[in-house]
């Protein structure tokens, strides 16, 4: 049995944790393995996310704190909560793609930046491209204008410089025939 400062401490880092993800999830995960949680927490720690079992009452005075009451009807029978990384998209699509693997895994709902989001929103982030292929894809229309403005202004000098040869080529025919 934890003693009251530890459960102090407890709460005061759900709370810094709920504080600091940019997306937070609750979900419930009734029936599921030990080694299946520990294969769901390497997978959030690849995604730079956390995966992390809370007792109930201890979740809710966080959240109550936290403000992020919204949370608190969510915090029935086996509860645990995701905390996003950077990349938030990341966190939601391993935990979907891993509850879908996992029927008895269930996603309650969560908080984005202080708003909160009900399951069908957290599995909407979860089908959004993620960090990466967002990077990708602003690099690339970026780079696509200007490669095609580079291209029109190699095919503008080499014209101008095809048409210069092509004048000098007149004018040596010319002055060889006067």
């Amino acid at each position: 049995m934890a003693t009251k400062a530890e459960k102090a401490q407890i709460v005061g880092a759900l709370v810094d944790a709920i504080g600091e993800a940019p997306l937070s999830i609750v979900a419930g995960y009734t029936g599921l393995k030990v080694s299946d949680m520990q294969v769901l927490r390497r997978q959030m720690r690849e995604a730079g996310a956390t995966f992390r079992v809370v007792k109930n009452s201890l979740a809710v005075l966080a959240v109550r704190e936290g403000k992020a009451k919204h949370l608190e009807p969510h915090f029935h029978g086996q509860a645990a909560m995701t905390f996003s990384g950077d990349d938030i998209v990341a966190a939601a699509r391993t935990l979907r793609d891993f509850s879908n693997a996992h029927p008895t895994m269930d996603i309650r709902g969560g908080v984005v930046d202080g708003k909160p989001l009900d399951a069908i929103r957290v599995m909407r982030i979860a089908s959004l491209p993620g960090l990466e292929q967002l990077r990708a894809e602003a690099v690339w229309s970026m780079e696509s204008p200007i490669s095609g403005l580079v291209r029109v202004l190699e095919g503008t000098v080499s014209g101008i410089v095809y048409a210069l040869q092509e004048r000098v080529d007149q004018i040596k025919a010319h002055a060889e025939g006067a």
